[in-house]
């Protein structure tokens, strides 16, 4: 077996299988050469590697160098895990394992000191990840509501208008400015959000006092990121999605009380814990509870 980085790869075509089988996503090297340019995550990393037997893909573990906050105010990079996938065929052959060490092995080069990653509780990966030394860092809450009266509801144009980004990034930084963790964002920041197609930005909503960042599939709205200033304005949000959904409301990712219990006052289902889960390992002595304390801040449109 054979290692080699994703910017190595002879045939970037042969990811598509992999990738569409895995994660029902049709990969497109041209068009994923346009993402890495516009995602600073990305960017200046190898991107990931993979594994080949006999000159053909087997498997594959993405990369990404990813900005912090610690507790003492400090930006710090650390290591960002995506893409996870193995070929059926040469399941239970180490390729994994290996490719997992090969990337931790890339973060400590760098003096990365902790490597995230996202997955599901649902999925078999998650007992491997914890094998590999990776801990629950960050359990979301999840809420949905089925808008009862559908017709209704896709009457109603709800608000609209153009995203006012300078505003959107002052509530933002008011609300998580006693927080650690992904909470470094600029310019590139939202632009890789748009480009990465995380938000809709005409579905989105912004006001003086909070704001909601949605993705719109098929009269489903995903909340993708939900932030006020006040409970009042949470819930004011809130009725301003609803306004805009012809059939469900989904918030995967809940990361604050008030907003968790905004959703139950009106009557969504609630999740306390749900499926999703942000995973850490420690790759030096530090700990991460003395390096980011008990508020590490992560929502959806962080995710990787």
């Amino acid at each position: 077996m054979k290692i080699a980085t994703y910017r190595e790869l002879q045939s970037k075509e042969e990811l598509l299988p992999l990738f569409q089988h895995a994660f029902w996503w049709p990969f497109n090297p041209t068009v994923f050469d346009r993402t890495i340019r516009a995602d600073s995550r990305l960017k200046d990393s190898p991107v990931g590697y993979a594994a080949l037997i006999d000159k053909q893909v087997a498997g594959f573990v993405g990369v990404m160098d990813i900005q912090t906050r610690t507790l003492h105010e400090a930006e710090e990079t650390v290591g960002g895990i995506w893409g996870v996938v193995t070929h059926p065929v040469h399941a239970r052959k180490g390729i994994f394992k290996a490719l997992m060490q090969r990337s931790h092995d890339y973060f400590r080069e760098q003096g990365y000191r902790f490597s995230f990653l996202y997955t599901s509780k649902i999925l078999i990966a998650h007992a491997f990840y914890r094998k590999l030394g990776y801990n629950d860092t960050v359990v979301y809450s999840s809420a949905y509501k089925t808008i009862e009266d559908m017709k209704n509801a896709a009457r109603k144009p709800g608000k609209r208008s153009k995203i006012d980004w300078d505003k959107l990034s002052e509530l933002y930084t008011r609300v998580t400015g006693n927080s650690t963790g992904f909470v470094i964002r600029d310019k590139q920041y939202r632009r890789m959000l748009v480009t990465r197609k995380k938000i809709q930005p005409a579905k989105c909503i912004v006001t003086d006092k909070g704001y909601a960042l949605l993705r719109e599939n098929e009269g489903n709205t995903y909340v993708r990121e939900l932030m006020a200033l006040t409970r009042e304005e949470i819930n004011e949000l809130i009725l301003h999605v609803e306004e805009k959904t012809a059939k469900t409301v989904i918030d995967e990712k809940v990361v604050d009380k008030d907003t968790l219990s905004t959703y139950q006052s009106r009557g969504y289902k609630i999740m306390r814990e749900g499926y999703d889960v942000l995973m850490s390992k420690q790759l030096s002595d530090a700990t991460f509870t003395e390096t980011y304390g008990h508020r590490f801040h992560a929502t959806s449109v962080d995710s990787f």
